[in-house]
């Protein structure tokens, strides 16, 4: 469940000199946008705090409540009543990823893929904000070229198409049940130095065998399988070694502040940028266990493996090999429905026009058919899985060659479920 603080976000807006004073806000949770429209008695001085008054009052007025056919809110005082709006026309200010065809991928193997409708619940990891689109792009390529019968890589499982265009949307991967390390941290199990150890390895062949960088190596990214081993996901910062390595975040670094994290639960050190973040210094100071965290061996162990391990991979070099990874980078967008304007700004027709995103609005003025990323509040999906109301198997069938010979159903914004 996303953090209260973290599920609204302001992407853009209109803020007329004297008022009223727009924001588009999506709610991160229910994967909806809203026109929030606050009309002061007088103009305000500070323009730009007129966002956080409208995210406080959508999420004041109980933004999981707002029905279906609500677009929008307006309101004249910070404290006062709102009006909602029904106004499709006017407020509404969805709109959509431009979807990729599967082709853009470029894989050079057949890849499973599934059909959005055919999903319980769309919690997968995929993007629909313009923001996020590269970034899950670069994953979606990185993720799906590592093996599947990698030991310590959480498999990779399918990519997930839209049911209107076929256009990718996301993927799924393998679900580990029992949560990441960050959930169930070493106050609740001992840590085991076969962990650390298994850590070191897959790392090490992320860089070496597969020439990738990770880049994002914490507790938050690693789970423990079913098999007491440890995997690793979540490949949204991955990079190319040979052509976007960068020091600042080497994995070296990643592997030494997870560490020190999982004994001390002191996870300070890296709320400073990359760049600032010192490793170097951390190796020097004593590590001080926290009182609740269990290990299976002594602190002076781990830290032994760890340096030797800093060591030796201080003396090796990075040696471009056939086994390593390459993928292409997002490609232009692909056409799309847009509206067609006369000299006067009046509407003439329609085109198609390569465009990152297409406006939800101007679809249905078109005729045009569009997908929806509405979901409910997640604590309205708990209870309904808790009362069987939709917990039922997701029919996810696959268009193209499965590849690892299970079905998913989706149950985390990260990773799916096998039934």
């Amino acid at each position: 469940m996303i953090d209260a603080e973290e599920r609204l976000w302001a992407g853009s807006g209109n803020l007329i000199t004297g008022g009223p004073y727009t924001w588009h806000i999506t709610d991160l949770d229910q994967r909806r946008h809203f026109s929030v429209t606050y009309t002061p008695p007088a103009p305000v001085e500070d323009v730009e705090a007129t966002e956080d008054i409208c995210m406080a009052q959508l999420q004041k007025k109980n933004v999981d409540q707002l029905g279906d056919g609500v677009y929008g809110i307006r309101f004249s005082e910070p404290d006062g009543p709102i009006t909602m709006s029904t106004n499709q026309e006017e407020d509404d200010v969805t709109w959509y990823v431009n979807s990729h065809p599967l082709a853009a991928l470029e894989l050079p193997f057949p890849v499973k893929t599934v059909y959005l409708e055919s999903l319980t619940e769309a919690v997968f990891k995929y993007w629909f904000m313009e923001n996020g689109m590269f970034r899950t792009w670069y994953e979606l390529n990185s993720w799906s070229r590592l093996p599947r019968d990698h030991p310590h890589i959480v498999p990779f499982d399918s990519v997930v198409l839209n049911n209107v265009t076929g256009g990718i949307v996301g993927f799924t991967t393998l679900f580990i049940p029992g949560g990441t390390l960050k959930d169930n941290n070493a106050t609740t199990r001992p840590f085991r130095l076969r962990w650390f150890e298994q850590l070191l390895s897959v790392v090490d062949d992320l860089n070496y065998q597969y020439g990738m960088m990770h880049q994002d190596i914490a507790a938050r990214n690693i789970v423990i399988d079913e098999e007491d081993n440890l995997r690793i996901f979540d490949f949204n910062y991955s990079i190319m070694i040979d052509k976007h390595y960068t020091p600042h975040r080497d994995d070296i670094k990643g592997v030494i502040f997870t560490l020190y994290e999982i004994i001390t639960l002191d996870e300070h050190f890296r709320e400073l940028p990359h760049e600032e973040q010192d490793a170097e210094a951390l190796l020097q100071m004593e590590w001080q266990k926290h009182p609740e965290v269990m290990l299976d061996s002594d602190v002076t162990e781990f830290r032994s493996v760890l340096d030797a391990w800093v060591t030796n991979r201080k003396e090796k070099e990075f040696k471009p090999m056939d086994s390593w990874v390459q993928w292409p980078w997002m490609p232009k967008p692909p056409l799309g429905p847009v509206l067609k304007y006369g000299p006067n700004g009046e509407v003439t027709g329609k085109e198609m026009k390569p465009v990152q995103v297409v406006i939800r609005k101007h679809l249905v003025q078109m005729g045009e058919p569009y997908w929806e990323w509405e979901r409910p509040a997640s604590y309205l999906l708990g209870d309904a899985l808790q009362k069987g109301d939709a917990g039922k198997e997701a029919n996810m069938l696959p268009v193209g060659e499965r590849l690892n010979g299970v079905q998913t159903d989706c149950d985390s914004t990260d990773i799916c479920a096998v039934p």
